[in-house]
């Protein structure tokens, strides 16, 4: 028995010991990454009066950089393609857990698909996969059960297949990330083939997901208790104006929090040269747009 007690420790050992040494996948995964926004917040390094969060509706149509020009706020982009209400809501939280808090946040809403199920807006959990050396990343994957909790104590445990990728993993050329965070497209590098959209369609609240309404109200929230002021956005999409999901977020917004939507009379977001595709602006586009957004932020301070 002493013999087999003994091997046992030994074994634990060489393993405990073996499973340290691919902490060094953990340690290089953050230096592949090109974007670096979400490492920013977790070590507190944007200090920000105004913050600009959503999808790529964000991302790519709003300039931070023009909007601390144009309203003399300083400003950061930390909006994510792809992403949910349920990932913007994480965003905020860890950007108060670990920076100052800004003054107002900008939240790009996606019309007519804010609460609705969609495939291409998910959880960003690839963005948070090469920070799983940080604690605070782990204990948000194992709470949505994502992780094990055996990746607290193992390192093997936090790997995944990316991991072992060591491949310099960038943005596309057509949108590199700014100093400011954002990314507007190119002008060069947008499609042509696309035509003006002036069907309206209904907003179809029956199938709205509790989660995604849940996570708004959240939001929404914690900026009230943080003195936070919370501008909802809508930027132009190369279609008629669908004003359902405005009237929908008016109906759950609190009093104080403030709404901007482009104006849907100005006849150049009707033309094609204004725009990367259906759902983006490209940078000619995003800078009359973002002009727009920092006379209402001027408005409403």
């Amino acid at each position: 028995m002493k013999r087999f007690l003994l091997r046992v420790l030994l074994f634990s050992l060489i393993f405990f010991a073996l499973d340290k040494l691919f902490y060094i996948f953990l340690f290089i995964a953050p230096k592949l990454e090109e974007d670096h926004r979400l490492e920013l917040l977790l070590n507190g390094k944007i200090n920000k009066e105004l913050i600009v969060m959503g999808s790529s509706r964000g991302a790519y149509n709003i300039i931070a950089n023009q909007i601390e020009k144009e309203t003399g706020k300083t400003a950061y982009n930390i909006s994510y393609a792809g992403s949910n209400i349920q990932f913007h809501l994480f965003l905020l939280k860890t950007l108060l857990e670990f920076n100052n808090k800004p003054k107002t946040i900008v939240l790009s809403l996606d019309n007519p698909y804010e609460f609705l199920y969609v495939k291409t807006f998910d959880y960003r959990y690839d963005k948070m996969y090469p920070l799983e050396k940080y604690n605070y990343i782990n204990d948000e994957l194992i709470r949505l059960d994502d992780k094990s909790k055996f990746s607290k104590i193992f390192c093997l445990a936090r790997l995944n297949r990316n991991s072992f990728n060591f491949r310099k993993k960038g943005v596309t050329k057509e949108s590199p990330i700014l100093e400011c965070g954002s990314m507007p497209f190119s002008i060069e590098s947008g499609k042509n083939n696309f035509k003006f959209d002036d069907k309206k369609v209904c907003y179809p609240i029956k199938e709205e997901l509790k989660d995604k309404k849940k996570a708004f109200l959240e939001f929404q929230r914690i900026c009230k208790e943080n003195n936070i002021k919370l501008i909802y956005c809508f930027a132009p999409n190369f279609r008629v104006y669908n004003s359902t999901l405005e009237n929908r977020i008016k109906d759950i917004s609190l009093p104080e929090n403030r709404l901007f939507v482009y104006d849907t009379t100005d006849f150049r977001y009707k033309k094609i040269e204004y725009f990367h595709d259906e759902s983006h602006l490209n940078i000619r586009g995003a800078q009359l747009f973002t002009s727009e957004l920092s006379k209402f932020i001027n408005l409403n301070k």
